[in-house]
């Protein structure tokens, strides 16, 4: 039998120590008991850490959640944080396949074995503070990363967990979070029940409340940090409260893991970057979110797992799909390393999950469609059922209408998508007829939703912005490429009105004041290009002849000539492209001047089609302003 023993901080081996009694198993084994050398003298008492003379130096030195404790004169209110209560934020798993499961089965008595189908894959080794390094005298010895995290708790007591609404603006915002979005993605929902969490949990849970109601038009009357404090924009209220969380975060302050897993998806949902160089930080933290989730083997299917281990997995798989989408990232969760059946998963949410749920998968199938090596030479396109049937399906037919509407945005945000056309077809004047037929329709339906129909009524969650930028790549590819007159200003009208919803959007949604930027250049270019077309042509002239005579008897007044006549064809911000109905061949877009860079434009509109530019978000907000 092979023994390890512990050493000291110089490297010599510590002096055995002896025990009254030798521990069940070795009584039963008849062997020299070595478990016990913590110096126990209750052998019944859990414990204190994992056995250090069985399991190698060389494990002692893996990662370990942050541990490190605060000077108590500085921040007394640190030594009152409640232990872990979830069994697996205090575990480690450990697959198969690494050396040390071997030693840890054989050896520990803290570890226990995986009894997921098929015999399991790794055993889960159990945390707990180690004494000796706790004792240790602090900042000389401690690694970079605590001496960091020491600096950073008492601005984190400071100054960022005092950045909370008042109770009375906290009330109305987590009204508005209840109703509008915990009900479709209730990363959150079994912590805003529980009142027993401590100081720094609850501050955190209040914070990314505020920060996704913050969205919605409701609360604009109440996004103060202060009670007495001024009324602030969306965007400096949820950049105070992101900046805040992401400092706690970093200061090792939230040590349970299964709630870090739910605050760090619920902030990469939520959160809205500030400048092109937190572009990245939302699918920063998602993946965050999917380490800490592999960390605590949450996508192992366990016996013993409840509903919200359930809902947790099925909130992390979904927003690893809608950070593909919105951000063109690989995925990151990949149903050949799940245990859970997640179609079986998705049976036990509610209805209004259980809805998107079923969408994220539809968008998952989507998704393969541009993974490199699946490009196809020829029209493809993904077959999707109807709407109405997927509500039967998901048993909500009785949520509110706002919440379906919400939904519905994103079901045909997936439905653009779903067709894939050539490479060599992308930019042409006819596109294939199916990914025309089901783009058009499906656009429309969204600017019909956000503008006119449920305007100010919607569950302001980033798919409302992505959905509308998807519309906007539409109309502008009509706009672009139609030889047709009538289509051509057919798009335009889109065009205008789906950057008109997305400067409404603009002030919460990041990704939307990047679009707006853009399309609002491409609409002043051609406000210049058809005032310049006009006078060079004469089209104006022609164009007031087709007008029905004045029902006056007086003459109407003589018509300039310097041009003031194109005044009344081209509306500041509204191009009259009908004035060029005489000349269908003629192309706008040639007449732009030539330091306008119509072909970022291009690659950027027509990205979003193509999952082909949505990572690079940073640089077109730099190139656009």
């Amino acid at each position: 039998m092979v023994r390890f023993v512990e050493s000291d901080s110089t490297g010599l081996p510590l002096k055995r120590k002896q025990v009254a009694q030798a521990c069940a198993r070795c009584r039963r084994r008849k062997k020299r008991c070595s478990h016990n050398l913590d110096g126990r003298t209750n052998l019944n008492e859990p414990p204190i850490h994992s056995t250090p003379n069985s399991i190698p130096r060389a494990t002692e030195a893996a990662p370990q959640a942050p541990q490190a404790s605060p000077n108590p004169q500085a921040l007394p209110q640190l030594d009152n944080l409640p232990e872990r209560s979830d069994s697996r934020s205090a575990s480690r798993f450990v697959g198969y396949l690494s050396p040390e499961a071997i030693l840890m089965e054989a050896t520990s008595l803290c570890a226990q074995r995986d009894l997921s189908v098929g015999g399991g894959l790794g055993i889960w080794k159990s945390r707990a503070p180690d004494l000796a390094n706790s004792n240790s005298p602090g900042p000389l010895t401690s690694p970079p990363r605590h001496i960091l995290q020491n600096m950073l708790k008492a601005y984190v007591w400071s100054h960022c967990v005092v950045c909370c609404p008042s109770p009375s603006d906290y009330a109305v915002l987590l009204r508005i979070y209840l109703e509008k979005l915990d009900p479709i993605f209730p990363i959150l929902n079994c912590h805003l029940t529980n009142t027993s969490r401590d100081e720094i949990g609850e501050k955190v849970l209040q914070q990314i409340v505020s920060l996704a109601a913050a969205a919605d038009p409701e609360a604009t009357r109440h996004l103060r940090l202060t009670p007495d404090g001024p009324l602030l924009s969306r965007h400096d209220f949820s950049s105070s409260l992101s900046n805040s969380i992401q400092t706690i975060i970093d200061a090792g302050l939230i040590t349970d893991r299964v709630f870090l897993t739910r605050i760090l998806a619920a902030l990469s949902l939520y959160m809205q970057p500030s400048s092109p160089e937190e572009a990245d930080v939302p699918a920063f933290l998602n993946s965050h979110a999917v380490h800490q989730m592999h960390t605590l083997g949450l996508q192992m299917a366990a016996e013993d797992s409840d509903s919200n281990t359930r809902t947790l997995f099925c909130s992390v798989w979904a927003l690893d799909r809608l950070n593909s989408a919105f951000y063109g990232r690989a995925c990151l969760i990949h149903e050949r390393d799940v245990g859970w059946n997640i179609d079986d998963c998705i049976s036990r949410q509610s209805p209004p999950f259980r809805l998107l749920l079923m969408i994220i998968g539809l968008l998952d199938k989507v998704i393969g469609l541009y993974r490199p090596g699946n490009r196809q030479e020829k029209d493809f396109i993904t077959e999707l059922p109807i709407f109405e049937q997927m509500i039967i399906d998901a048993g909500a037919a009785r949520i509110s209408n706002p919440c379906l509407a919400s939904l519905e945005i994103f079901y045909h945000s997936v439905a653009i998508l779903s067709s894939q056309s050539p490479s060599e077809n992308r930019s042409t004047a006819l596109p294939a007829p199916s990914t025309n037929s089901r783009r058009s329709l499906a656009a429309d339906r969204i600017t019909l939703i956000v503008g006119h129909e449920f305007a100010g009524q919607l569950s302001y969650l980033p798919i409302i912005p992505y959905g509308v930028c998807l519309s906007l790549s539409v109309s502008y590819r009509k706009m672009r490429y139609s030889n047709i007159p009538m289509f051509r200003n057919r798009g335009k009208q889109a065009f205008i009105a789906n950057t008109s919803l997305l400067k409404s959007l603009g002030d919460t949604f990041w990704t939307a004041k990047a679009m707006v930027a853009m399309a609002e250049q491409v609409i002043q270019e051609m406000d210049k290009a058809v005032a310049s077309i006009t006078q060079e042509n004469g089209l104006a002239h022609a164009s007031r002849k087709d007008k029905p005579p004045p029902q006056s008897d007086s003459e109407p007044p003589a018509s300039g000539t310097d041009g003031s006549e194109t005044v009344d064809c081209v509306v500041q911000g509204n191009p009259d492209l009908s004035i060029l109905d005489t000349v269908p061949d003629l192309d706008v877009f040639g007449y732009f001047d030539p330091t306008f860079n119509l072909d970022a434009v291009d690659a950027a509109l027509e990205g979003n089609l193509d999952f082909g530019t949505s990572s690079n978000w940073f640089d077109w907000q730099q190139l656009w302003g």
